[in-house]
C-alpha cells in the first residue's frame, strides 16, 4: 500500500510539472513569435529607408557584399534580401540581394505591398518581414526581405526549472522513502506483536517509550503493552478460577461419593449422620453452582432485576435475623442496625436480600467475635456497612476485595466457600441497582464492607 502511494504521488507530482512545463513554454513561444515578428518588420522598414536613398547607393550597397553583411549582423538578422519591382507585372522581378528562403516571391505582386507598408509574419521558427519603398515615380518599388531566428529568451530557464523540479521530485522521493520507513516502523512492530498477541503469545511486549513521550506511536506501545497485562492477568485469574472451581466442585462430591459408598457397603454404622452431611455438602455444591450461574448471567447481561422502590430496612433486618443462629453457634455477636422510619430505595427486593446474605455470610467466616450491620442515610443516599472484628485487609488486598476469585490473606486458616465468587456477585447486583460497593480496614483490624445506593426522590418514593 505504501509503494501504490508513492507511486500515484510520483505520478500526480509528474503530470502537474509537465503540464505547468507545457504551458510555460507554450506562452513563452508565443511572446517570442510575436516580439521577433514585431522587431523584424522594425528592422525591415529601417533598412528599406536607409537604402531608399537612390537605387546607386543600394547598387552600391550590394556590389559590396562585406557591407551588407555587416549591416545584417550589427542587426541580427538571419538574411537581408534586396529586389526591385516594377509596376508592370510583364517585367521580371530584379534580385540585387538573395532573398530569405522564408519569403514567398510571389508577396512581392501582392496589391498591398506599396510604398511605405510592412509585411510580416513567424514561418518554421524563423520570422521575416517586407518593406516597400518608392524611389521615385515611375522607378520600380525597391524591396527589403530580411529573416532572423526566433529565439525564446525563457526557454533555457523554463528547461532548468524543469530540471530542478525532476531533481527535487527525487529528493522528495528519497526523503518520502526514508521518512516512511522511520515512521512506519512503530506500526510494523505493533502490527507484528498484535499478530503474535492474538496467537497467544502473551508474553509480547513492545519497547516502553519514555515518559515524555506524548505522541501517537508512544500512545499506542502503552496501550498494546497494558492491553498484553491485563489479558495476562485475565488468562492468570482465568487458571486460578479454574483450579478453584475444580476443587471446590471436587471437595463435596467427593465428601458425597465417600458417604453414599460407605452406606451402600452396609459399614456406615450412623446413617443420619452420613446423610446430614451428604445434605451439606450437596447444599454447599448447589450454591456454588447457582454463584457460577448467576456471574454467567451477568456477564452476559441476561440478569433481569424489578428494580422498585422498596423499604430496604425491613429486608436487611430480616435477612441479618435469619443468620443468627448460624452466629451464636460460631460464637459470634451479630447485631444490625437501621433507621426506625422507612427507608426507601429503588432495588430488586430478592437481589437486595441476596446482597446481605452474602456479606453477612463473609463477614461470619472472619470476624472473632461480632459483625455489625448497619444502614444509614447520608446527603448522598443510602448507606449499608457490614463491620467485623477480624484481623483487617492488607492495604495492597482493599481494592480487589470485590474481584473475582479474591483470595484474602488475613486468615489463611478459613477457606472460602464459593471459591471467593460471593462478593463478585455483591459487586456485580449493586451496580447493576446504580450503586457501588468498597472495602476499608484500620490497621489494628477490623475491616468494613461499604454499599452506597443513590438517594430516591419524594415523587418516586410515594410511587
Amino acid at each position: 500500500m505504501r509503494r501504490r502511494l508513492l507511486l500515484a504521488f510520483i505520478g500526480l507530482v509528474l503530470c502537474s510539472l509537465a503540464i505547468t512545463w507545457t504551458g510555460i513554454r507554450l506562452m513563452s513561444g508565443i511572446q517570442a513569435n510575436d516580439l521577433a515578428q514585431r522587431q523584424t518588420a522594425g528592422q525591415a522598414t529601417a533598412v528599406a529607408a536607409a537604402f531608399n536613398e537612390g537605387l546607386s547607393a543600394v547598387a552600391q550597397q550590394v556590389g559590396r557584399p562585406e557591407r551588407l553583411d555587416r549591416i545584417r549582423r550589427s542587426l541580427g538578422l538571419r538574411r537581408i534580401g534586396i529586389v526591385l519591382v516594377p509596376e508592370d507585372a510583364g517585367i521580371p522581378i530584379r534580385i540585387l540581394a538573395p532573398v530569405p528562403s522564408a519569403i514567398d516571391l510571389d508577396r512581392l505582386r501582392s496589391p498591398a505591398l506599396a510604398s511605405g507598408t510592412t509585411l510580416s509574419g513567424v514561418d518554421e521558427g524563423s520570422a521575416w518581414a517586407i518593406a516597400a519603398m518608392n524611389p521615385g515615380q515611375d522607378a520600380p518599388l525597391l524591396v527589403v526581405l530580411v529573416s532572423r531566428q526566433v529565439t525564446d529568451p525563457l526557454g533555457p530557464a523554463v528547461d532548468w526549472v524543469l530540471a530542478a523540479g525532476l531533481v527535487a521530485i527525487a529528493v522528495a522521493v528519497v526523503a518520502a522513502l526514508r521518512l516512511s520507513t522511520v515512521l512506519a516502523r512503530p506500526l510494523v512492530e505493533a502490527t507484528d506483536a498484535a499478530l503474535r498477541i492474538a496467537g497467544g503469545d502473551l508474553d509480547t511486549r513492545l519497547p516502553e517509550p519514555p515518559a515524555s513521550r506524548t505522541d501517537e506511536v508512544a500512545d499506542l506501545a502503552r496501550a498494546l503493552n497494558s492491553m498484553v497485562e491485563g489479558l495476562d492477568r485475565s488468562r492468570g485469574l482465568e487458571r486460578q478460577f479454574l483450579l478453584s472451581v475444580s476443587h471446590d466442585l471436587r471437595t463435596p462430591l467427593t465428601s458425597i461419593r465417600g458417604y453414599a459408598e460407605a452406606m451402600a457397603d452396609g459399614t456406615m454404622h450412623d446413617p443420619r449422620r452420613a446423610g446430614a452431611i451428604i445434605l451439606s455438602e450437596s447444599q454447599r455444591l448447589d450454591r456454588l453452582v447457582s454463584d457460577l450461574l448467576n456471574l454467567a448471567r451477568l456477564d452476559a447481561r441476561r440478569f433481569t432485576l424489578d428494580l422498585r422502590p422498596s423499604d430496604i430496612a425491613v429486608v436487611t433486618t430480616d435477612v441479618v435475623d435469619g443468620f443468627i443462629p448460624a452466629a451464636l453457634e460460631s460464637g459470634i455477636s451479630l447485631g444490625s442496625s437501621t433507621p426506625d422510619h422507612r427507608v426507601t430505595a429503588i432495588v430488586d427486593v430478592d437481589r437486595w436480600a441476596q446482597v446481605i446474605a452474602n456479606l453477612v455470610e463473609n463477614g461470619l467466616r472472619y470476624a472473632n467475635s461480632r459483625l455489625d450491620v448497619d444502614l444509614t442515610e447520608t446527603a448522598t443516599g443510602i448507606q449499608l456497612r457490614v463491620v467485623d472484628d477480624g484481623p483487617g485487609i492488607p492495604a495492597d488486598d482493599l481494592p480487589h476485595v470485590f474481584e473475582r476469585l479474591y483470595a484474602s490473606k488475613r486468615r489463611p486458616d478459613v477457606r472460602e466457600s464459593g471459591s471467593g465468587l460471593g462478593l463478585a456477585i455483591v459487586r456485580e447486583l449493586v451496580q447493576a441497582m446504580g450503586g457501588s460497593v468498597w472495602a476499608e480496614s484500620e490497621p489494628g483490624g477490623g475491616a468494613s464492607l461499604v454499599v452506597q445506593l443513590p438517594g430516591v426522590e419524594s415523587s418516586d418514593a410515594e410511587e
